[in-house]
């Protein structure tokens, strides 16, 4: 698949695989289905990165409305489009750096550097997108495969084979040899999807 697709010629976005820089210029355009396109790409990457720094889930919310609404006010002017993942990780610290000053939370992983761009370091960046194409690969499996492995590697806590085969409704048994064939699609979306 390639990151490089052309626009129909009505102007429209040819494939879902346009890049960022292409679906920013559409969106400076205000091109709906571009804009589309980007939030979804970038949801679980804003969404997670909130979480990860410890607000609640409605404080990452509001986060996330914030930073596509902050995207969306500067997609005409971001200077390097190539570098997304970088500024929507910069900008959900800092509004999560906001938040949990505007409502006077004490958090652990909250300081002053999350308004620092320079704090962040390029292995979080690698970290993120590493994750986000790992969502977007879970996201394109979909069904049953997805839901188990998110049960199975994503949950706060580590889950027996019993606790996945009752939340699931599948046999104890089953639940290991299922994991194996999800596993191994997973890897060929993961491969198809570059």
């Amino acid at each position: 698949m390639t990151q490089d697709s052309k626009t129909t010629p009505d102007g429209g976005p040819a494939s879902p695989g346009e890049s960022d820089t292409q679906l920013l210029k559409l969106c400076a355009q205000e091109d709906r289905e571009a804009w589309g396109k980007l939030v979804q790409r970038y949801q679980n990457l804003v969404y997670s990165t909130a979480l990860n720094i410890g607000l609640d889930a409605d404080d990452a919310g509001d986060v996330f409305q914030e930073v596509f609404l902050e995207l969306y006010r500067s997609a005409g002017r971001i200077r390097r489009p190539e570098a997304l993942p970088r500024w929507l990780i910069v900008a959900t610290r800092r509004l999560c750096y906001k938040v949990a000053t505007r409502r006077r939370r004490l958090l652990p992983d909250i300081s002053e550097d999350l308004v620092d761009p320079s704090s962040l370091a390029d292995e979080e960046v690698v970290a993120s997108e590493a994750r986000l194409r790992l969502e977007n690969a879970l996201s394109e499996l979909g069904g049953r495969c997805a839901k188990l492995l998110r049960v199975l590697f994503f949950s706060a806590r580590e889950v027996s084979y019993d606790e996945v085969a009752e939340k699931m409704g599948m046999a104890r048994g089953s639940v290991g040899p299922i994991r194996i064939r999800c596993l191994n699609r997973l890897k060929r979306v993961l491969g198809e999807i570059g």
